[in-house]
């Protein structure tokens, strides 16, 4: 079997790593658009990813060629996101994923951001990076562990490297803000080499 056909197949309904690995890969081919949040959690989500919005705008292809409201309408319209276990009842915890041809590449390595929403506002987690803004970089997909007794799950990252092989980007929560950390060993090599999936 071919190994995109391979990987289409683990992907489309979530590969489950070995025992020692409790994880599943979720695709961010099967996020909803931000279009089906309410109104009102749609302008948090954009009011929280502005700066980034503008900051994409300096490299995005798409910009060129519009206003920056025109812009920042073509990137909503583009949003997608996907919910990882909430926090707390009060909280949801997205995973929202930009997905533009004119950003992503051929491997469909999108920008990524972990977005608290409540009743209130919503935030970007990730703390402001240069070239990254606020997002946790690139990725086709994620895996979203529990992290002991902490209230929110460990997120890594996934971008496609080659054919064979997958880089990892791992996030824990340390004081409201997720921080990149080496990634937990059990699941490392089975997350990198697509020959083990």
């Amino acid at each position: 079997m071919p190994l995109f056909l391979l990987l289409y197949a683990m992907t489309a309904h979530g590969a489950h790593g070995p025992s020692s690995c409790a994880a599943k890969i979720h695709s961010f081919k099967d996020s909803a658009p931000l279009a089906t949040l309410t109104k009102q959690q749609q302008k948090k989500v954009l009011q929280a990813l502005s700066d980034d919005i503008a900051e994409i705008a300096e490299v995005d292809i798409a910009s060129t060629e519009k206003s920056k409201a025109a812009y920042r309408q073509y990137v909503a319209q583009r949003l997608q996101f996907q919910p990882v276990r909430p926090a707390s009842s009060k909280e949801q915890l997205l995973l929202i994923s930009y997905h533009s041809n004119t950003v992503c590449g051929q491997h469909e390595n999108c920008p990524v951001w972990i977005v608290s929403l409540d009743a209130s506002k919503a935030r970007s987690l990730v703390p402001w990076q240069k070239e990254l803004g606020t997002s946790a970089g690139g990725g086709w997909g994620f895996v979203s562990r529990p992290d002991g007794a902490a209230p929110y799950s460990e997120l890594i990252l996934l971008t496609h490297l080659s054919s064979a092989q997958t880089g990892l980007a791992c996030y824990r929560e340390t004081k409201k803000q997720y921080l990149r950390v080496p990634c937990s060993p059990e699941c490392s090599r089975w997350l990198q080499y697509a020959d083990e999936w």
